[in-house]
């Protein structure tokens, strides 16, 4: 095995954020021939004679690749400003003599103790106003100078002494930025969230204007009165609240962008930093301009049926980042993790399973943390790819294994993953609805977005995530859910795309706020209402069970029994009036009145202003009648809504048509309405007609067979040859529960 040799990282321009930047794959910038295998490396915590069997090892297990010093401040700055980087060196020099490549840590991640102790302003404070301790990671306050100026002169150190190293293929920034600390109270903060305001609104006055601190008397007279929107006596203002997710992300992404720039300066080397999948606290749209490589930190729940689907949601997101590009999966749990309340470990044949799904999305290389289990601290019991038990286990027999499939995927490096479909995700419109007063608490995950991927991943459908500022080219389908910020440009993009034939289908909440987190006025869907023709007059989400009833108490309750409760079911009812949605529900056995939704509704009505001038010129065909496809039935907490729109659908006269969603539909109903938008937008499945439990995904002349089920399956019709196993695939072949089939230059 020969050491990946680096490439020089291309030159990054300015752009607008969520655009795709042009940039090289990962097999090319790292000198792969094959996906790049391999994880944590943490030899400090380990003595000699394990050094020198973690190298036997790991040419064993076909490791290529090894993330170094990630956790290693502590020995590489025991004292402020003494630095001790031989051993480092040392073991970079072993690693690339054995042909092991090194993903070299800038070590920021977890500051050590005499930071604390000598800075102790360095430190962490809660919205209560608590300074956070030491003995845990990632102990820093963001805007911190001591923790800044300590972690570019570290940055600085080790790429001046290990920047041309043959060995070093990569630099790795920080770790897994704001897993732990993503906010900061204490006065440091509160002075840099006052002159990150200064510079968005210029004065006091724009502030207020754009705050509404008319509301609750919170108006301010000079910019020094504003405080981070610390522990309260209620609710805070949502806007404030807004930027401050703002200014929060922008301080942690700014600690990666000072790094990056000083590696740069004396390194060639590219930059990465490992994204959480869709971790609410940041932006990855803006983070991903900063980085060469793009690179996830992935780990779903074997004890959960749909956990593939994260596999596929976060390959899929991570791609998207990447502007089409592949990435690496910079981490994931070669078994069980440590950190639920209960951990279950990957079943037999998961962890291959899983780590070519992650190649059939798109990745170009899979690591794990860690390489060997640790002994102590709050990862022992964190599965590693040398578990405690050694050679002797089922994980280094799948170590091995995976190593091995892995080796023989070098065709797959650098192609691309084609998709007609697409699924629009927005930071910030999270941000805004997660900090709205109402109408209903929502998580901060995407749901609504994770929803509508899982029902494409479900069919079969090859879909990409996109952000709301990229335009929207060849997609045939085009999936908008819940957008909460009104997005102008995007609407530009959903004209242009529907005029090239694309079907687009919006669901709410969306368009309900400006970027200020004020209401949008006239009814909700704002710059989107021309496209769809309709508009939202009122949200009618409900509320679910509000208290025990009391069925002895009905026989006295003569005023209360006689009052209904529609808001306090959990699911309304739906009618598809659409014949052709009707003919898709009875195929699917399902009688045609039943679809139903969740505890959100909204109250729909056609716009009568619908012939308003489209977003762009080139939008501006004829427009159809807007059709309703789906009405509110009355049925759960539907009372209210009865006969209403619920789902509507308009054409651009000879092209495509804009569809309103106006209810969090369930999965069948999703599935339903779906088969139908895919046959107005012939997208097909990448396969057809595949077994319970089997995933198709293409990359290039590449099919991946996935099956997660628990019973063997057989797909016919498969044609090429395995590249697993050599063989060739001349009709039927037979997945084993929780294997997969990888073939080049099928006939399917």
């Amino acid at each position: 095995m020969t050491s990946p040799s680096p490439s020089a990282s291309t030159p990054r321009t300015e752009q607008a954020p969520g655009t795709a930047t042009p940039r090289l794959a990962p097999h090319e910038l790292l000198g792969l021939t094959s996906p790049a295998y391999g994880g944590d490396y943490n030899p400090e915590q380990w003595d000699e004679a394990t050094l020198a069997e973690d190298l036997e090892l790991m040419t064993e297990a076909g490791v290529n690749l090894v993330s170094l010093g990630i956790f290693s401040w502590a020995r590489l700055e025991p004292r402020e400003g003494r630095y001790e980087l031989d051993w480092l060196v040392e073991i970079v020099d072993r690693l690339h003599e054995a042909g092991i490549a090194v993903d070299l840590a800038t070590a920021t991640a977890s500051p050590p103790a005499w930071m604390a102790t000598d800075h102790p302003e360095s430190l962490p404070m809660s919205a209560d106003g608590v300074r956070l301790g030491v003995g845990s990671r990632q102990q820093y306050c963001p805007s911190s100078t001591v923790y800044r100026e300590r972690s570019a002169a570290l940055a600085a150190a080790l790429a001046e002494r290990l920047g041309d190293h043959a060995g070093v293929v990569m630099w790795h920034i920080g770790n897994e930025y704001g897993c732990h600390t993503a906010e900061c109270f204490c006065p440091a903060c509160a002075r840099a969230f006052r002159a990150w305001l200064a510079e968005r609104y210029g004065d006091v006055e724009r502030l207020n204007a754009a705050w509404g601190t008319d509301f609750w008397s919170q108006r301010y007279t000079d910019l020094e009165q504003v405080a981070p929107p610390a522990a309260m006596p209620t609710f805070p203002n949502p806007a404030q609240m807004l930027d401050w997710r703002r200014f929060s992300d922008h301080q942690l992404r700014s600690l990666m962008e000072a790094e990056a720039r000083i590696l740069r300066e004396r390194s060639k080397r590219p930059v990465t930093t490992n994204f959480m999948g869709d971790f609410p606290a940041t932006d990855y749209w803006r983070w991903a301009e900063s980085l060469d490589v793009i690179s996830d930190d992935s780990y779903p729940d074997p004890a959960d049926p749909a956990a593939a689907h994260e596999v596929a949601w976060a390959g899929d997101l991570m791609r998207g980042l990447a502007g089409g590009r592949p990435w690496i999966l910079m981490e994931q749990a070669p078994s069980a993790v440590q950190w639920r309340r209960r951990n279950s470990p990957k079943r037999p044949g998961q962890h291959l399973l899983w780590s070519l799904a992650r190649v059939a999305h798109g990745a170009d290389g899979v690591l794990q943390f860690q390489w060997r289990q640790s002994r102590q601290g709050a990862e022992t019991f964190h599965s590693g790819m040398v578990p405690h038990a050694g050679r002797d286990s089922r994980t280094w027999e799948e170590t091995v294994a995976t190593g091995q499939a892995l080796r023989r995927l070098g065709p797959v490096l650098g192609e691309p993953v084609r998709a007609e479909a697409a699924v629009v995700l927005d930071w910030e419109s999270q941000w805004a609805l997660s900090t709205a007063i109402g109408p209903v608490e929502v998580g901060e995950r995407f749901e609504a977005a994770r929803a509508w991927h899982r029902s494409l991943w479900e069919a079969g459908i090859a879909t990409d995530i996109v952000p709301v500022g990229r335009t929207l080219d060849g997609y045939r389908l085009i999936i908008v859910p819940a957008v909460f910020i009104d997005r102008p440009e995007l609407a530009g993009h959903l004209e242009r795309a529907v005029t090239a034939g694309a079907q687009v289908v919006v669901a709410g909440p969306t368009g309900v706020v400006d970027t200020g987190a004020g209401a949008v006025l006239g009814g909700y869907l704002g710059a989107l209402r021309p496209l769809l023709g309709v508009r939202v007059t009122d949200h009618a989400a409900l509320t679910g069970p509000v208290g025990q009833s009391d069925p002895r108490g009905a026989l006295v309750s003569r005023l209360s029994r006689a009052v209904g409760t529609p808001g306090s079911e959990t699911w309304v009812g739906l009618e598809a009036v659409s014949e052709p949605l009707r003919r898709v529900l009875e195929r699917m056995g399902t009688p045609a009145p039943d679809l139903r939704a969740g505890g959100w509704a909204e109250e729909l009505r056609v716009d009568a202003g619908s012939n308003e001038a489209p977003q762009d010129a080139q939008a501006s065909q004829d427009r159809g009648a807007v059709e309703v496809v789906a009405v509110f039935d009355g049925r759960g907490g539907g009372a209210d809504l009865a006969g209403r729109p619920a789902v509507t659908r308009r054409t651009v006269a000879g092209a495509g048509a804009g569809w309103y969603v106006a209810a969090d539909l369930d999965s069948l109903s999703r599935a339903a309405l779906l088969r139908l938008v895919c046959a107005h937008a012939r997208v097909r499945p990448v396969v057809a007609d595949l077994p319970d439990g089997v995933e198709a995904q293409r990359r290039g002349k590449v099919l991946f067979l996935l099956n997660h089920g628990d019973r063997a399956a057989e797909v016919a019709g498969v044609m090429g040859t395995d590249l697993l196993t050599g063989d060739a695939c001349t009709g039927h072949v037979v997945l084993a529960p929780r294997s997969a089939l990888v073939v080049r230059d099928n006939m399917r």
